[in-house]
């Protein structure tokens, strides 16, 4: 039950600042002072990118011209991040992997500075450009 009011809280914030960014920001904080723990802030999370969803159908009635395809493109991205947060909670085994994978990066960042500067620069960089490179090959 815990997990359905973390997703409803995170969508309700998130709708109302329409900006899942700050949502999630502001739970940084709570996290590291230890007013929550990473498992409870997690459904938080995945409310906030359902309530981002809502910010861009907003965003989608106000299109001028082909404001069908903008509603279209909006509801499939709400959609998405529904049927996302279903299937993760949907199998007990997904549930608990970003948790524990997240336990596991933080507990090695914090021993070695510099598995964390690759991590980052693995993923935010070396991947993409990898893909990009791929993706104009092909």
């Amino acid at each position: 039950m815990a997990t359905l009011s973390g997703i409803a809280s995170g969508t309700l914030v998130t709708i109302f600042v329409q900006s899942s960014s700050t949502t999630t920001s502001l739970m940084v904080p709570l996290a590291g002072s230890g007013a929550f723990k990473l498992k409870d802030i997690y459904p938080f999370t995945l409310g906030a990118n359902i309530g981002t969803c809502v910010t861009a159908v907003l965003a989608a009635t106000a299109v001028t011209g082909n404001a069908a395809a903008a509603l279209q493109i909006a509801f499939i991205h709400l959609t998405y991040n529904i049927l996302g947060v279903v299937v993760i909670y949907g199998i007990p085994m997904l549930r608990e992997l970003p948790v524990k994978a997240a336990e596991s990066l933080g507990a090695t960042a914090s021993e070695n500075k510099f598995a964390a500067l690759a991590y980052v620069l693995g993923v935010f960089f070396i991947l993409p450009a990898v893909c990009l490179g791929v993706s104009s090959l092909i």
